[in-house]
């Protein structure tokens, strides 16, 4: 006896999607497939219902990545369907892509933090980087970039 309501998705349609979303296509577009049928909504009630669906979903999201970033280049030359656009918006297309790869790969086309640097801290006290480990240095920046700007400016209201 199965516990639990039915499932909305079938195997054959979460593997569907996730083949989509590896080649590159948004869910929103997957969604109006006929193989598919399914809201967005749907889709996201079964990922946090299915831990198996949710890797899956993850992986595919991670691989879809790739397909963006590789027609980067054919955008910027002008090379195949992108030849006869202009190159303002040639440029402003790339653009998007590099975008939509940094939010959904931060850690691989992210910018690229510089970790070999002494922090010097008001009271006087140097504080060696490499004892600090990442999480710990993006802390300290973040303080200090704080104390320079200021307060913000809800809070000198309650003051």
């Amino acid at each position: 006896m199965a516990k639990g309501p039915p499932r909305a998705m079938t195997n054959e349609m979460k593997l569907y999607l996730c083949e989509q979303m590896a080649a590159g296509r948004p869910v929103s577009s997957i969604v109006q497939d006929p193989e598919i049928k399914l809201s967005a909504k749907t889709i996201n009630n079964e990922l946090n219902r299915d831990p198996v669906f949710l890797s899956a979903y993850m992986r595919a999201r991670d691989a879809g990545v790739e397909p963006k970033t590789e027609e980067i280049e054919d955008i910027l030359v002008g090379r195949g369907e992108w030849a006869n656009v202009p190159w303002e918006a040639r440029k402003e297309i790339a653009n998007d892509r590099r975008w939509t790869a940094i939010r959904l790969a931060r850690y691989r086309y992210g910018d690229k933090l510089d970790v070999n640097s002494n922090v010097k801290v008001i009271e006087g006290r140097v504080i060696e980087a490499e004892a600090l480990d990442l999480d710990q240095l993006i802390a300290v920046r973040e303080a200090l970039v704080a104390a320079i700007e200021g307060p913000d400016e809800e809070y000198e209201d309650d003051v």
